[in-house]
């Protein structure tokens, strides 16, 4: 399996599945969800909320996933949508993550992308749950999404999941994420360009 990393917005890469930031509501506010919300076309808001409540009966649980397709998106096929974010009470002081809420959510990310319908392998586009709105930075969450992903490959014989893709939008993000990508994934320090891994050896 291939890890990559890029800077930009996931929606204009070519990955089947996207991961979207979200919240318990499955509302596509702003940052990675309004991205989203834009590529999948209009409407697909409201195909959210039929989903969550086919799907949950209500509100998911902080950590949650649901999976769906992925509207008018051009070459993705799925959305991932990670409870980041608890809304059920409204938002509030405790609306925002932990990284315990980040792990459980990326634990039960690389399960749902494995058990997808259909027997083709995907490729993931995946993001710094928490590190926007939710306030946690991009650090500790993709340390954690590098961590657990690790773990799962352990645990199968074969995956459905054959590259992912982390994407940092700002170049603060990037520089911050490929610190963390090329311990937990040092073969990916071949594919970085020298103005990124320069900028990696200043950060010590």
């Amino acid at each position: 399996m291939r890890i990559s990393l890029r800077q930009g917005s996931l929606t204009d890469g070519d990955e089947t599945v996207l991961v979207n930031a979200s919240n318990t509501n499955a509302r596509l506010g702003s940052g990675v969800s309004a991205a989203i919300r834009n590529a999948c076309g209009a409407g697909y808001q409201a195909f959210l909320d039929d989903e969550l409540s086919r799907q949950f009966g209500g509100a998911m649980t902080p950590g949650e996933v649901m999976v769906t397709h992925a509207g008018a998106h051009p070459r993705a096929k799925f959305v991932a949508h990670v409870a980041v974010m608890d809304y059920r009470d409204g938002f509030g002081g405790n609306s925002f993550p932990t990284l315990d809420t980040i792990r459980a959510g990326c634990e039960r990310l690389w399960r749902s992308v494995e058990r997808l319908p259909g027997d083709e392998r995907h490729s993931v586009a995946m993001v710094a749950l928490g590190g926007g709105t939710g306030g946690l930075g991009v650090t500790g969450p993709t340390r954690l999404a590098a961590a657990t992903l690790a773990s799962y490959l352990e645990q199968v014989s074969t995956s459905r999941i054959e590259r992912v893709t982390f994407y940092g939008y700002q170049f603060v993000e990037y520089v911050a994420m490929a610190h963390v990508l090329v311990q937990a994934f040092p073969a990916l320090k071949d594919e970085l360009p020298p103005t990124l891994l320069s900028a990696i050896a200043q950060r010590g």
